[in-house]
């Protein structure tokens, strides 16, 4: 028996018949519903916003580099260190107090780099919770339009279906039941666009924390609402404006610029603008923070009155809510008595649903902005847009006027 089968299997017939049959048994099994075995599941863990905060901060690309500019600057920092040199006390000549200002100028540059890199960083990873949190309320978001859209669709179906008995009745016209056609394809059409942007929102959330993109992760916190609690506006925005980092560089480069003019090497023929050049070099500077001050300013008060603006249209939301609830409640009676229909039903549930969604809408974008108003940098994209580029360009800028 042994050297049979060992005979047969030698044989190269049988083994390409063996391999076919391997391949049939496979594709039959994919076939037979198999192809959800190979394909992969989507993972649906449950998620906090916080969790969600630090799997972002751990997968964002943004970051790590904000935190490679970090030491980079450090690194450009301590090797401008090394080119300041000691010089003997008393008058030195022209070039030689030229290369001394370069290197002393150079170094306060490459300081206030490092400074700015470390600040960027904090900023990118303030930029990037809330583009998570952005994310997260926009999935919440979606769940509750798709809800309200089923809701209407369902709704519009059974005012169809007594629009079609009525007619059928004599009770309604021909344009009448064009219209009540129309209405129920615009629902079933809402409905379906509502399901592609929760998709969306999905796939923007999971690429932000690194989820793959079909995952469907429970999102458990649901935005609480509470009134944005400020005892003087003006020391808010005072306070916003000396933590926000484009502001802080702008007055950096204002002692910079100082400093460097302080320096200037009179007798030297390596530095070609005059000196009145580098003071108006100054007043400019002195301009740009003034200017990045005032628009700050601007943002934050905006900031404020726009949540206080939510604030208002919060409470008479709520009020819309308890009215649908009631109406609701109402209806639910009547038919349970007979006095109401199954469509009036479903349609009191779907207002309900409909004003339910337009205040979670509000207690979402109430939360963004109370962050915001304590962070405004990152609300104005300035943590990979703003303080990234403007503390990478500011070392670039001085040091080309530097007069080395």
């Amino acid at each position: 028996m042994r050297k049979t089968w060992a005979a047969a299997f030698s044989k190269p017939g049988f083994v390409v018949g063996l391999i076919l049959l391997i391949g049939l048994m496979m594709s039959a099994g994919v076939t037979a519903g198999g192809a959800a075995a190979w394909a992969k599941e989507p993972a649906t863990p449950e998620l906090t916003l916080q969790q969600a905060v630090e799997m972002a901060l751990a997968n964002s690309k943004s970051v790590k580099k904000a935190e490679y500019d970090v030491d980079r600057s450090y690194e450009v920092r301590q090797k401008a260190a090394d080119s300041v040199k000691w010089y003997p006390a008393g008058p030195i000549s022209g070039e030689d107090a030229a290369k001394a200002a370069a290197a002393f100028t150079g170094l306060v540059q490459a300081d206030i780099g490092w400074q700015s890199a470390k600040k960027s960083y904090e900023a990118e990873k303030d930029a990037t919770a809330m583009s998570v949190q952005k994310a997260y309320y926009e999935v919440l978001k979606a769940q509750e339009k798709v809800r309200s859209a089923e809701l209407a669709f369902k709704n519009a179906d059974w005012q169809y279906r007594l629009l079609k008995a009525k007619f059928a009745a004599g009770m309604a016209a021909k344009t009448n039941m064009v219209t009540g056609e129309a209405g129920l394809a615009a629902a079933k059409g809402a409905l379906e666009a509502a399901q592609k942007a929760l998709d969306d929102a999905y796939q923007q959330f999971n690429l932000l924390v690194g989820l793959w993109p079909e995952d469907r992760p429970v999102l458990v916190d649901r935005p609480g609402f509470e009134p944005l609690k400020v005892d003087n506006l003006d020391t808010e925005v005072e306070r916003a404006v000396e933590e926000s980092p484009s502001v802080w560089l702008a007055k950096q480069n204002i002692d910079y610029y100082k400093l460097r003019l302080d320096l200037y090497p009179f007798n030297s023929q390596s530095v070609s603008d005059p000196y009145k050049a580098w003071e108006i070099d100054v007043s400019k500077k002195e301009l740009e923070a003034a200017s990045a001050e005032e628009q700050f300013r601007k943002l934050v008060r905006s900031i404020y009155y726009s949540a206080r603006q939510v604030e208002d249209s919060y409470a008479a939301q709520e009020q819309q809510v308890a009215t649908a609830k009631e109406n609701l409640r109402v209806t639910e009676v009547k038919y349970q008595v007979g006095m109401a229909t199954q469509a009036e039903l479903v349609d009191a549930q779907a207002k309900l649903a409909e004003a339910e969604r337009s205040l979670l809408e509000l207690a979402c974008q109430h939360e963004v902005l109370k962050l915001a108003f304590v962070k405004p940098w990152a609300y104005a994209g300035t943590g990979s847009s703003g303080t990234g580029s403007s503390g990478s360009s500011a070392a670039g800028s001085t040091g080309g006027s530097s007069g080395r």
